[in-house]
Protein backbone atom coordinates (compact mmCIF):
# COMPACT_ATOMS: atom_id res chain seq x y z
CA UNK A 1 0.00 0.00 0.00
CA UNK A 2 1.55 3.61 -0.90
CA UNK A 3 0.24 6.96 0.78
CA UNK A 4 0.87 10.41 -0.85
CA UNK A 5 0.36 13.80 0.30
CA UNK A 6 -0.68 15.32 3.03
CA UNK A 7 -3.55 16.78 5.34
CA UNK A 8 -5.17 16.64 8.46
CA UNK A 9 -7.04 13.36 7.67
CA UNK A 10 -4.94 11.47 10.54
CA UNK A 11 -4.21 7.75 9.44
CA UNK A 12 -5.95 7.53 5.95
CA UNK A 13 -5.49 4.13 5.43
CA UNK A 14 -7.02 3.19 8.55
CA UNK A 15 -9.71 5.43 8.24
CA UNK A 16 -10.50 3.47 5.24
CA UNK A 17 -10.01 0.21 6.70
CA UNK A 18 -12.65 1.08 8.96
CA UNK A 19 -14.91 2.33 6.63
CA UNK A 20 -14.43 -0.48 4.48
CA UNK A 21 -15.15 -2.76 7.47
CA UNK A 22 -18.77 -0.65 7.90
CA UNK A 23 -19.43 -1.37 4.54
CA UNK A 24 -18.97 -4.93 4.83
CA UNK A 25 -16.09 -5.12 2.14
CA UNK A 26 -13.59 -7.64 2.71
CA UNK A 27 -11.15 -6.23 0.21
CA UNK A 28 -8.12 -5.01 0.76
CA UNK A 29 -7.10 -1.52 -0.06
CA UNK A 30 -4.03 -2.11 -2.45
CA UNK A 31 -2.98 1.77 -2.33
CA UNK A 32 -4.45 4.75 -0.36
CA UNK A 33 -4.04 8.53 -1.50
CA UNK A 34 -4.04 11.45 0.82
CA UNK A 35 -5.63 13.90 -1.42
CA UNK A 36 -7.10 16.33 2.10
CA UNK A 37 -5.00 19.19 1.22
CA UNK A 38 -6.03 20.14 -2.28
CA UNK A 39 -9.54 18.00 -2.60
CA UNK A 40 -10.62 17.63 1.18
CA UNK A 41 -10.73 13.64 0.52
CA UNK A 42 -8.53 10.52 0.93
CA UNK A 43 -8.70 7.80 -1.68
CA UNK A 44 -8.20 4.26 -1.38
CA UNK A 45 -7.75 1.48 -4.49
CA UNK A 46 -9.38 -2.03 -4.15
CA UNK A 47 -9.22 -4.66 -6.59
CA UNK A 48 -12.42 -4.01 -8.57
CA UNK A 49 -13.72 -0.34 -6.04
CA UNK A 50 -12.54 3.08 -5.79
CA UNK A 51 -13.56 4.50 -2.02
CA UNK A 52 -13.33 8.12 -1.41
CA UNK A 53 -14.02 9.89 2.20
CA UNK A 54 -13.98 13.49 2.90
CA UNK A 55 -11.70 14.73 5.76
CA UNK A 56 -13.21 18.15 4.95
CA UNK A 57 -16.21 20.18 4.56
CA UNK A 58 -14.25 20.94 0.88
CA UNK A 59 -14.45 17.52 0.30
CA UNK A 60 -17.89 16.35 1.21
CA UNK A 61 -18.68 19.31 -1.26
CA UNK A 62 -17.10 17.72 -3.94
CA UNK A 63 -18.17 14.21 -3.47
CA UNK A 64 -21.77 15.68 -3.27
CA UNK A 65 -20.62 17.38 -6.49
CA UNK A 66 -19.50 14.40 -8.16
CA UNK A 67 -22.84 12.37 -7.30
CA UNK A 68 -24.94 15.36 -9.13
CA UNK A 69 -22.68 15.30 -12.11
CA UNK A 70 -22.61 11.48 -12.27
CA UNK A 71 -26.50 10.88 -11.99
CA UNK A 72 -26.96 13.91 -14.27
CA UNK A 73 -24.92 12.56 -17.13
CA UNK A 74 -26.10 8.74 -16.59
CA UNK A 75 -29.91 10.11 -17.42
CA UNK A 76 -28.00 11.60 -20.99
CA UNK A 77 -26.77 7.99 -21.70
CA UNK A 78 -23.00 9.35 -20.50
CA UNK A 79 -20.77 6.74 -19.40
CA UNK A 80 -19.49 7.27 -15.79
CA UNK A 81 -17.75 5.37 -12.84
CA UNK A 82 -20.86 3.31 -11.27
CA UNK A 83 -21.64 4.58 -8.17
CA UNK A 84 -22.01 1.03 -5.93
CA UNK A 85 -22.83 2.83 -2.17
CA UNK A 86 -22.73 6.23 -0.95
CA UNK A 87 -23.30 8.38 2.03
CA UNK A 88 -26.76 10.12 2.59
CA UNK A 89 -24.70 13.49 3.62
CA UNK A 90 -21.95 12.71 1.06
CA UNK A 91 -19.42 11.70 3.31
CA UNK A 92 -18.18 8.94 1.27
CA UNK A 93 -18.17 7.33 -2.43
CA UNK A 94 -18.13 4.19 -3.48
CA UNK A 95 -17.23 2.96 -6.78
CA UNK A 96 -16.65 0.74 -9.66
CA UNK A 97 -13.41 1.12 -10.74
CA UNK A 98 -12.32 1.83 -14.38
CA UNK A 99 -10.05 0.07 -15.83
CA UNK A 100 -8.92 2.44 -18.53
CA UNK A 101 -7.46 1.43 -22.12
CA UNK A 102 -5.50 3.03 -24.63
CA UNK A 103 -7.06 6.91 -25.91
CA UNK A 104 -6.59 7.53 -29.32
CA UNK A 105 -8.04 6.21 -32.47
CA UNK A 106 -11.35 6.93 -34.58
CA UNK A 107 -13.61 5.08 -31.72
CA UNK A 108 -12.37 6.89 -29.18
CA UNK A 109 -12.17 9.86 -30.76
CA UNK A 110 -16.06 9.25 -31.97
CA UNK A 111 -17.08 8.31 -28.41
CA UNK A 112 -16.02 11.23 -26.91
CA UNK A 113 -17.29 14.06 -29.39
CA UNK A 114 -20.60 11.93 -28.71
CA UNK A 115 -20.19 12.56 -24.54
CA UNK A 116 -19.52 16.31 -25.06
CA UNK A 117 -21.95 16.51 -27.44
CA UNK A 118 -24.77 14.64 -24.74
CA UNK A 119 -23.72 17.34 -22.18
CA UNK A 120 -24.60 20.41 -24.14
CA UNK A 121 -27.84 20.96 -24.13
CA UNK A 122 -29.15 22.88 -21.37
CA UNK A 123 -30.76 22.69 -18.49
CA UNK A 124 -27.71 22.48 -16.61
CA UNK A 125 -28.49 19.72 -13.23
CA UNK A 126 -30.06 21.00 -10.18
CA UNK A 127 -27.20 22.12 -7.68
CA UNK A 128 -24.24 23.90 -7.53
CA UNK A 129 -20.58 22.78 -9.12
CA UNK A 130 -17.48 22.05 -6.61
CA UNK A 131 -14.79 24.94 -6.58
CA UNK A 132 -11.68 24.68 -5.44
CA UNK A 133 -11.29 26.38 -1.55
CA UNK A 134 -9.41 29.69 -2.50
CA UNK A 135 -8.01 30.19 1.42
CA UNK A 136 -7.48 33.19 3.12
CA UNK A 137 -6.56 36.39 0.71
CA UNK A 138 -2.92 36.37 1.68
CA UNK A 139 -2.21 33.10 0.22
CA UNK A 140 -3.92 33.52 -2.70
CA UNK A 141 -2.14 36.24 -3.90
CA UNK A 142 1.23 35.09 -2.69
CA UNK A 143 0.06 32.01 -5.08
CA UNK A 144 -1.11 34.50 -7.82
CA UNK A 145 2.42 36.16 -7.90
CA UNK A 146 3.84 32.58 -8.00
CA UNK A 147 1.68 31.75 -11.26
CA UNK A 148 2.40 35.07 -12.46
CA UNK A 149 6.24 34.33 -12.03
CA UNK A 150 6.40 30.64 -13.33
CA UNK A 151 3.92 32.29 -16.82
CA UNK A 152 7.01 34.82 -17.37
CA UNK A 153 9.63 32.42 -16.84
CA UNK A 154 7.84 30.06 -19.55
CA UNK A 155 7.25 32.91 -21.80
CA UNK A 156 3.54 33.48 -22.17
CA UNK A 157 2.27 36.53 -23.29
CA UNK A 158 0.49 37.93 -20.36
CA UNK A 159 -0.61 41.14 -22.02
CA UNK A 160 -2.18 38.72 -24.85
CA UNK A 161 -3.76 36.90 -21.82
CA UNK A 162 -5.43 38.84 -20.23
CA UNK A 163 -7.02 39.99 -23.32
CA UNK A 164 -8.19 36.76 -24.24
CA UNK A 165 -9.68 35.66 -20.90
CA UNK A 166 -11.71 38.60 -20.46
CA UNK A 167 -12.97 38.55 -24.33
CA UNK A 168 -14.37 34.42 -23.12
CA UNK A 169 -15.79 35.21 -19.66
CA UNK A 170 -17.88 38.01 -21.86
CA UNK A 171 -19.40 35.15 -24.06
CA UNK A 172 -22.60 34.29 -23.40
CA UNK A 173 -23.17 31.08 -21.34
CA UNK A 174 -25.08 28.97 -24.39
CA UNK A 175 -24.80 25.08 -22.73
CA UNK A 176 -24.00 23.03 -20.40
CA UNK A 177 -20.20 21.82 -19.43
CA UNK A 178 -18.59 18.81 -18.08
CA UNK A 179 -15.65 21.25 -16.67
CA UNK A 180 -13.03 19.69 -17.37
CA UNK A 181 -13.42 17.97 -20.23
CA UNK A 182 -9.95 16.71 -21.16
CA UNK A 183 -8.77 13.56 -22.74
CA UNK A 184 -7.25 11.93 -19.49
CA UNK A 185 -11.00 12.21 -18.20
CA UNK A 186 -12.61 10.34 -21.13
CA UNK A 187 -11.31 7.21 -21.02
CA UNK A 188 -12.07 3.61 -22.59
CA UNK A 189 -12.88 1.36 -20.17
CA UNK A 190 -11.77 -2.34 -21.20
CA UNK A 191 -14.12 -4.34 -18.84
CA UNK A 192 -17.00 -2.50 -20.22
CA UNK A 193 -15.43 -2.03 -23.54
CA UNK A 194 -16.85 1.81 -23.80
CA UNK A 195 -16.23 5.14 -23.29
CA UNK A 196 -16.40 6.54 -19.62
CA UNK A 197 -15.97 9.92 -18.35
CA UNK A 198 -14.43 11.08 -15.49
CA UNK A 199 -14.76 13.79 -12.54
CA UNK A 200 -17.64 15.44 -12.49
CA UNK A 201 -17.58 17.72 -10.38
CA UNK A 202 -17.76 21.02 -12.15
CA UNK A 203 -20.92 20.69 -14.31
CA UNK A 204 -21.84 24.34 -15.30
CA UNK A 205 -23.06 26.71 -18.20
CA UNK A 206 -20.64 27.32 -20.10
CA UNK A 207 -20.04 29.26 -23.96
CA UNK A 208 -20.95 27.22 -26.80
CA UNK A 209 -18.21 24.15 -27.47
CA UNK A 210 -15.73 24.18 -24.62
CA UNK A 211 -15.75 20.73 -23.89
CA UNK A 212 -15.16 20.18 -27.47
CA UNK A 213 -12.37 22.57 -27.61
CA UNK A 214 -11.16 21.18 -24.43
CA UNK A 215 -11.02 17.86 -25.83
CA UNK A 216 -9.46 19.44 -29.01
CA UNK A 217 -6.80 21.37 -27.27
CA UNK A 218 -5.61 17.91 -24.81
CA UNK A 219 -5.59 15.35 -27.73
CA UNK A 220 -2.23 13.62 -28.52
CA UNK A 221 -3.37 12.40 -31.95
CA UNK A 222 -3.58 14.68 -34.70
CA UNK A 223 -5.49 13.12 -36.55
CA UNK A 224 -8.17 12.47 -33.33
CA UNK A 225 -7.87 16.10 -33.25
CA UNK A 226 -8.56 17.01 -36.78
CA UNK A 227 -11.85 15.05 -36.58
CA UNK A 228 -13.04 17.06 -33.20
CA UNK A 229 -12.10 20.22 -34.84
CA UNK A 230 -13.97 19.28 -37.82
CA UNK A 231 -17.35 18.61 -35.74
CA UNK A 232 -16.86 22.19 -34.20
CA UNK A 233 -16.91 24.03 -37.57
CA UNK A 234 -19.64 21.93 -38.44
CA UNK A 235 -21.57 22.72 -35.33
CA UNK A 236 -21.03 26.15 -35.88
CA UNK A 237 -23.44 28.72 -37.15
CA UNK A 238 -21.71 31.58 -38.94
CA UNK A 239 -22.80 34.18 -37.15
CA UNK A 240 -21.21 32.70 -33.71
CA UNK A 241 -17.79 31.87 -35.63
CA UNK A 242 -16.19 35.09 -33.78
CA UNK A 243 -17.43 34.13 -30.33
CA UNK A 244 -16.13 30.60 -31.00
CA UNK A 245 -12.88 31.73 -32.43
CA UNK A 246 -12.51 33.67 -29.07
CA UNK A 247 -13.01 30.36 -26.97
CA UNK A 248 -10.92 28.15 -28.81
CA UNK A 249 -7.60 30.80 -28.29
CA UNK A 250 -9.01 30.64 -24.67
CA UNK A 251 -9.13 27.34 -23.99
CA UNK A 252 -5.79 26.42 -25.72
CA UNK A 253 -4.11 29.26 -23.16
CA UNK A 254 -5.73 27.63 -20.25
CA UNK A 255 -4.27 24.51 -21.35
CA UNK A 256 -0.96 26.31 -21.79
CA UNK A 257 -1.35 28.01 -18.57
CA UNK A 258 -2.21 25.21 -16.56
CA UNK A 259 1.07 23.25 -17.51
CA UNK A 260 3.07 25.37 -16.41
CA UNK A 261 1.78 26.48 -12.99
CA UNK A 262 0.74 22.82 -12.40
CA UNK A 263 2.90 20.33 -13.73
CA UNK A 264 1.01 17.67 -12.07
CA UNK A 265 -1.86 17.07 -13.91
CA UNK A 266 -0.90 13.67 -14.92
CA UNK A 267 -2.37 13.58 -18.64
CA UNK A 268 1.15 13.34 -20.47
CA UNK A 269 0.98 16.67 -22.04
CA UNK A 270 3.38 18.92 -21.74
CA UNK A 271 3.96 22.63 -22.21
CA UNK A 272 5.54 22.19 -25.51
CA UNK A 273 2.59 20.43 -26.35
CA UNK A 274 -0.03 22.52 -25.63
CA UNK A 275 2.09 25.51 -26.89
CA UNK A 276 1.84 23.95 -30.34
CA UNK A 277 -1.93 23.80 -29.60
CA UNK A 278 -1.50 27.99 -28.95
CA UNK A 279 -0.41 28.14 -32.29
CA UNK A 280 -2.55 26.64 -33.91
CA UNK A 281 -5.53 27.77 -32.41
CA UNK A 282 -4.51 31.47 -32.99
CA UNK A 283 -4.46 30.02 -36.86
CA UNK A 284 -8.12 29.17 -36.41
CA UNK A 285 -9.41 31.81 -34.31
CA UNK A 286 -8.10 34.36 -36.79
CA UNK A 287 -10.04 32.01 -39.73
CA UNK A 288 -13.42 31.99 -37.71
CA UNK A 289 -12.94 35.93 -36.93
CA UNK A 290 -12.12 36.23 -33.83
CA UNK A 291 -11.40 40.19 -33.06
CA UNK A 292 -8.88 39.46 -31.25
Amino acid sequence: MSTSGSSAAGDPGGRLGALLVDLGVAQPLLAVTDLGARLGIVQGVLADRILDLAVTESGRLRLRAELRGRRWAEERGIGVPEVLAAADDCRWLLSRRVRPGPAGGTRWTEEAIEAAVRVAPPPVPPGEPWQVSQGPALSRARASVQDAGRLVRGGVPLAELRAVRTAARQLPLAEVGHGDLRAANAVMDEELGRLVVLEWTGVEAGPRHRDLLTLWATTAGEQDRGLIAEVVVERTAGWEEPDVGVLWHAVAFEQLVARITRPDRGDGLDAAFARARLAEARSLARELGSPL
